[in-house]
């Protein structure tokens, strides 16, 4: 006659190591894993339908072509007409103005008679102060004489300067 065999010391030892912490947290995460693999599975499918449809909306975008109304068409077209002809009468104008000053100026260029004088100063005293340079050389650096070449200078630039002062009232006088 068969013998029973009595499995209940293998239960109890098989419960045993299933109520361990360990095996609790291993089977945790073995069903934590099933559900993240559910959960990938179901984005890649998403991502997959999202792909195809970007993929045949793109697809249309390039088999578009704008159309534009012959009505628009012929507005731009007058619009861009008017715009065009009014830079080029502006253009013009500013043209005309620009020989008519060049006309009224007879190839000359104009500067104010005070700058004119100044000028003529100028030439007057560095002319003046050159001299001075000359003779100081020539008697090889006495101090009396440099100090004659400034003072001559001096008084050759304020005559000049009076002069232009003088001048330029007797020209604005009115007759």
């Amino acid at each position: 006659m068969k013998k029973k065999f009595d499995f209940s010391a293998e239960m109890s030892e098989v419960e045993s190591i299933k109520t361990t912490p360990k095996n609790e947290y291993l089977e945790e995460e073995k069903r934590l894993l099933d559900v993240n693999a559910k959960e990938l599975a179901s984005l890649n499918n998403n991502v997959y339908k999202l792909r195809t449809e970007v993929e045949n909306l793109s697809g249309s975008i390039r088999e578009c072509k704008p159309i534009i109304s012959e009505e628009m068409h012929k507005l731009a077209v007058e619009f861009g007409a008017t715009l065009l002809c009014n830079f080029l009468g502006q253009i013009e104008s500013k043209c005309k103005e620009a020989e008519r000053r060049m006309k009224k100026a007879d190839n000359a260029i104009h500067i104010p008679a005070t700058a004119f004088y100044i000028t003529i100063i100028i030439l007057v005293a560095l002319s003046s102060f050159f001299a001075s340079i000359i003779i100081a050389n020539v008697e090889i650096l006495h101090s009396a004489l440099i100090g004659k070449a400034a003072l001559w200078t001096i008084l050759i630039a304020t005559a000049g300067i009076t002069i232009m002062i003088l001048l330029s009232k007797v020209l604005n006088k009115p007759k």
